[in-house]
């Protein structure tokens, strides 16, 4: 299996969208031509999430998507996902490919160029960087990276990087252009009052900026090898 990059990456937050589950969630997302979504919940109990993540996963198995759960590999085994995406604080990379074996997708935030640097030679397919803007969606983010720092970022890294924080359909461009493989999107898309339109919206941003010749067409040759490497089965 090899892991393609779409140029937007939609993330999950059930308080901010005001839905009861994820999956409906996800559900919108996919008909809006999402073809990969994280599932990030920090406060539902254990039981009614895997009930709920259980349902996701079959839905993106239905739909060609790839669904990857935030921070927890013992979800995503149980619930059968394709990958985890790790913070800093979390289960080191090299531990959770051990867990999760070389068919999972692993990714891996980042906040500042020397975390890049460190990353060069973990185990993952991809480094998530940022906050790039200030973001509301988690009160404990670090300090807005910019999208100079965000493009020094992306030159670093080995893998594939998604800029996250403060990133809506108007600035998907933005970070395309400084480098960026994809953009999350989470509170543009989570309190939208359509989410299936904002995603359409958000998708139609990134098709405008490949249309006027940004490098995100084609994954830079430093890291197109590797990522091959490292995502076969």
């Amino acid at each position: 299996m090899k892991f393609h990059m779409p140029p937007v990456y939609p993330i999950t937050d059930k308080a901010l969208a005001r839905r009861s589950s994820h999956y409906g969630i996800v559900r919108e997302l996919v008909r809006g031509g999402a073809r990969l979504v994280q599932v990030r919940d920090k406060s539902t109990p254990l039981g009614d999430l895997l009930r709920d993540l259980e349902r996701c996963v079959a839905l993106a198995e239905r739909e060609g998507v790839t669904l990857i759960v935030n921070d927890r590999c013992d979800l995503a085994l149980s619930c059968g996902a394709m990958g985890v995406h790790l913070g800093q604080e979390d289960l080191p990379p090299e531990a959770a490919r051990a867990l999760l074996g070389k068919r999972s997708i692993l990714g891996l935030s980042a906040h500042s160029l020397p975390q890049v640097r460190r990353s060069r030679n973990l185990p993952i397919q991809y480094l998530g960087f940022g906050p790039v803007f200030a973001t509301s969606t988690k009160t404990d983010a670090a300090p807005a990276t910019g999208t100079k720092t965000l493009s020094a970022a992306c030159r670093i890294s080995a893998v594939p990087v998604v800029a996250i924080g403060g990133i809506g359909p108007d600035r998907i461009g933005e970070v395309l252009k400084a480098g960026a493989s994809s953009a999350a999107v989470i509170s543009a898309l989570m309190c939208a009052p359509d989410i299936a339109r904002q995603m359409e919206k958000c998708l139609k941003a990134a098709r405008e900026t490949r249309s006027t010749g940004s490098r995100t067409d084609t994954p830079p040759a430093r890291y197109r090898a590797r990522r091959g490497r490292s995502c076969e089965s």
